[in-house]
């Protein structure tokens, strides 16, 4: 079973953001699923999912992502994964800056009859920050008091 949810895993982010098929979304995905990172509003199941993906590629339309490790055990795939892309469109706020980006993440989803129901993410949210200028790094130089 672990090799099933591997493959299952692999191909929501091979065909959904490699190659932006989005309607793979709906075959993937299951009516009850949840995303324990879901934005403001964000509703669950597929159409949430496809809202997630779809500020994601709305901002960076070369999106892309490169699968390091893949765990599988039991009903949990565990992924460890860099997303790359050129920010060429707002991102919460965050107005394009032409400048390519890398977004390091570890990404676990539970699947349950051969759908993807759950979904939690830790991602450096800093870093792409930082890479979109939202904020600068501060000085080091600085004396502690």
């Amino acid at each position: 079973m672990s090799d099933q949810h591997k493959a299952l895993a692999r191909r929501l982010l091979d065909e959904v953001f490699n190659e932006g098929r989005d309607e793979t979304i709906d075959e993937l995905i299951g009516d009850d699923y949840v995303d324990h990172g879901a934005l403001t509003g964000q509703p669950p199941g597929p159409d949430g999912a496809r809202a997630m993906y779809t500020v994601f590629r709305n901002a960076f339309p070369d999106l892309r992502v490169d699968m390091h490790e893949m765990v599988a055990e039991r009903d949990l795939v565990a992924v460890r994964a860099t997303f790359s892309g050129t920010s060429q469109g707002a991102l919460m706020g965050a107005q394009p800056t032409g400048n390519p980006i890398a977004l390091t993440s570890m990404l676990f989803l539970r699947l349950r009859d051969g759908k993807i129901v759950e979904r939690w993410e830790q991602a450096d949210l800093l870093g792409l920050m930082l890479q979109l200028n939202i904020v600068q790094q501060g000085d080091s130089g600085g004396e502690a008091g």
